[in-house]
C-alpha cells in the first residue's frame, strides 16, 4: 500500500504541476521571439571600378536594404525583450500565487478531510511547491528584489508553519493513541 501511495502523490504533482504549467500557457501566452526578416536574396556587395556609377549605386541600395532589414529586427528584438521582462514578472506573480494556493490546499486537505492517504494532498503540495520554483526560475530577473523577498516570506511562514502545526498534530495523535 505504501507504494500506491507514493505512486498516487507523485502521479499527481506532476499532473497537477503540467497543468499548471499549461494553464498559464494557455490562458497568459509568453512574447514569440522576432525571426530574422526574409528578405529577398540580393547580390553581395561587390568591389566596383573607380569609374563604374550604376555598381557604386547598386552596391549603396544593397547596403541600404541590409542596414533596414538589421534595423527592423533590432527594434523588433528590443521590443521583445521589454515585452519578455514584463511577461517573466507577471508569470512570476502568477505562479506564486497559484502555488500558493495549491500548497494550502493540500495543508488543509491533510487536515481537513479525512482521507485513507495521505499521498494525493502531498502531491498537491508538492505541485504548489514546483509551481512556486517555477515561478522563481522564469521571474528572477525580472522581479525586484523586495517583491522576491516578501513572496520568499509569505511561502517561508506558509511552509514552516505548516510544518511545524503538522508535527505538533502528528505528535498529539501519536501520543493519544499510547
Amino acid at each position: 500500500m505504501k507504494i500506491v501511495n507514493f505512486v498516487l502523490g507523485l502521479a499527481t504533482a506532476v499532473i497537477l504541476a503540467a497543468l499548471i504549467a499549461l494553464g498559464i500557457a494557455a490562458f497568459y501566452p509568453a512574447p514569440v521571439a522576432p525571426s530574422y526578416p526574409n528578405t529577398a536574396v540580393v547580390a553581395p556587395v561587390a568591389p566596383c571600378p573607380s569609374n563604374d556609377t550604376a555598381c557604386m549605386q547598386n552596391n549603396t541600395k544593397i547596403e541600404a536594404q541590409q542596414q533596414a532589414a538589421q534595423d527592423q529586427y533590432n527594434n523588433a528584438e528590443t521590443a521583445y525583450e521589454s515585452a519578455s521582462s514584463v511577461y517573466n514578472r507577471n508569470l512570476f506573480i502568477i505562479a506564486n500565487v497559484v502555488g500558493i494556493i495549491f500548497f494550502a490546499l493540500g495543508f488543509w486537505l491533510v487536515f481537513g478531510v479525512a482521507l485513507a492517504s495521505n499521498a494525493v494532498p502531498v502531491g498537491i503540495m508538492l505541485a504548489g511547491l514546483w509551481s512556486i520554483i517555477y515561478g522563481y526560475a522564469r521571474g528572477w530577473g525580472s522581479v525586484d528584489d523586495q517583491l522576491k523577498f516578501f513572496v520568499g516570506l509569505v511561502i517561508a511562514v506558509l511552509i514552516i508553519g505548516g510544518s511545524m502545526w503538522l508535527i505538533q498534530r502528528h505528535q498529539k495523535n501519536h501520543g493519544q493513541n499510547k
